[in-house]
């Protein structure tokens, strides 16, 4: 057996955890999706030590297979979980579609769902968080963080999960995926563009020099993730269009520090606030253009408390090659018209245009021109 199955005995969701959330019996949760795609020959198990600075980045960018990295140097009884959407079958398991199922026909029925919200599921607070750091045992490097590329300079914690919001005036929230470098212990940046829901909560927040509270969460659902990078029909959330693609409600609790709703699924969470009016330099990162970047304009996520499972499964993604997962993700958002980088009309058609044919390259190249393409985060 391998480590997954044997040396981490709650990773399974048969395991002890079974008796305390039934949700663990669902594949609508990350550790449930690995089981699927290695139940179907689609899953790479990295069993030999591999290091978390550079080298889980550049084994993801040369691969086209989900990895499961189950051996990482100084972080023992870790893993570390990429490629999962590495192409549109993997994006149709992740959303309840039988193996083999024609791209064509995921990609209709998803059309359908969208017609129909499914709203979240409130649960009590989950036992399997076990673990609980707050004040000074706060640590974001006491999980396995990658440091994606040699182009960067910090580990990112934030390149596959959400950032949970609330508009302070209108109680409606958000779930966006926003891009997050680890400064210290306790905080790290959110790459968030001007026009996203993040931003525009953030500044009501700051009219009235008030801090926004937040939470990160971090190994959910893939649905959700998939969610969080669409931009929304009309009136309604992330979380409902999670429900509406995998055809199930997303499970989520609220949580007593910062009053946000958090999926249930979740590997590790974050939860703090945004500091009011601080602006900070993220990067230099690899972008989906292949090149290195920075943002002069990210805000400060301070937190206050983390959770997590035991023997958690950091959910990351490298990016920068053409056809990369967030690539492949994007594409197929397109073809649902879910894709808008709150740019002009012209440049939204222009993106769909090339998402849709799958044009990776051209895309990048689009992308390092002046202005053009650059609002991805």
């Amino acid at each position: 057996m391998s480590q997954l199955q044997a040396g981490q005995e709650d990773l399974r969701y048969g395991g002890p955890e079974k008796a305390h959330h039934a949700v663990l019996d669902s594949p609508h949760d990350l550790r449930g999706f690995i089981e699927l795609l290695s139940g179907v020959g689609k899953l790479v198990r990295v069993k030999e030590t591999v290091d978390w600075k550079f080298e889980i980045g550049s084994r993801t960018r040369a691969s086209q297979w989900p990895l499961l990295f189950e051996n990482i140097r100084d972080y023992p009884g870790q893993s570390v979980f990429t490629n999962g959407l590495r192409d549109l079958e993997s994006i149709g398991l992740a959303l309840g579609f039988s193996p083999g199922t024609r791209s064509k026909t995921i990609v209709s029925e998803c059309r359908k769902r969208l017609t129909a919200p499914v709203a979240p599921k409130l649960l009590p607070i989950p036992l399997h968080f076990k673990n609980i750091a707050t004040g000074s045992q706060v640590d974001l490097t006491r999980f396995a963080v990658p440091q994606w590329s040699e182009f960067e300079t910090a580990r990112y914690i934030g390149t596959w999960h959400i950032n949970v919001t609330r508009d302070p005036e209108t109680g409606i929230s958000n779930a966006g995926v926003y891009r997050m470098q680890v400064l210290s212990a306790a905080q790290a940046t959110i790459s968030a563009s001007h026009g996203s829901g993040l931003m525009r909560h953030l500044a009501k927040a700051e009219r009235e020099s008030r801090s926004l509270p937040a939470a990160v969460a971090i190994g959910v659902p893939e649905a959700v993730v998939v969610a969080g990078g669409a931009s929304c029909p009309p009136g309604m959330t992330e979380i409902e269009l999670a429900g509406a693609l995998q055809q199930a409600p997303i499970e989520v609790f609220s949580s007593p520090v910062t009053k946000l709703e958090i999926p249930v699924s979740s590997e590790i969470i974050l939860e703090g606030s945004i500091a009011p009016n601080v602006r900070v330099q993220d990067g230099p990162y690899l972008d989906y253009c292949g090149v290195p970047t920075t943002n002069p304009r990210a805000v400060v996520f301070e937190v206050d408390r983390i959770m997590f499972r035991d023997h958690p499964v950091f959910r990351g993604s490298a990016i920068g090659i053409s056809g990369a997962e967030d690539h492949q993700l994007f594409a197929f958002l397109a073809q649902l018209n879910l894709v808008d980088f709150h740019g002009s009309r012209a440049r939204q058609k222009l993106q769909n245009f090339l998402w849709k044919r799958r044009f990776f390259r051209a895309l990048q190249w689009s992308g390092r021109a002046p202005g053009m393409l650059r609002k991805l985060s």
